[in-house]
């Protein structure tokens, strides 16, 4: 049997190579970290605002087409996530995007009560929860909005 020419990669190609892969795996494990530890969303001395959700106590109730909503807590909530269950699904909404719905620009504050009589799809929604969307501070002072999570939605008594 002959043996072919047969020649490998050059030293030069080789080490471009490693390099590459080791900028590469550096990179993955840098944004894999990154999103590990995020920066944490403090409300009121600090506390971090995925607590505060469970403080937050909203009161609400849906009637003759117009949603009543006050907060009773003394927690401000920033905005309110809606969901709206008809038909086997959902469609989540935001107050304060949803068009002459006049939420308050700078929340619902402890105390306050908001009405809105232009969410003409509750009339027709099996259920429907709200979820409290609260503003924030992070480490580094900006603000920031934390949506809770939606164990702490509130079902809204339609009818």
């Amino acid at each position: 049997m002959k043996m072919a020419n047969k020649r490998g990669i050059s030293p030069v190609i080789a080490t471009v190579l490693l390099v590459v892969m080791v900028v590469v795996i550096a990179l993955i494990v840098f944004l894999w970290f990154r999103n590990v530890n995020k920066e944490a969303i403090t409300k009121f001395d600090g506390k971090n605002v995925e607590i505060v959700c469970g403080d937050v106590q909203l009161d609400s109730s849906y009637s003759s087409g117009t949603l009543f909503i006050l907060n009773g807590g003394n927690v401000p909530v920033y905005s309110v996530k809606l969901q709206i269950y008809s038909d086997g699904s959902h469609v989540t909404n935001d107050l304060q995007e949803i068009e002459n719905s006049n939420w308050p620009k700078t929340g619902l504050n402890p105390g306050n009560a908001f009405s809105s009589s232009t969410l003409s799809s509750l009339s027709t929604a099996e259920k429907a929860i709200l979820i409290p969307v609260l503003a924030g501070i992070t480490d580094s002072g900006e603000k920031k909005l934390h949506t809770c999570a939606d164990t702490y939605g509130q079902e809204i008594t339609l009818g």
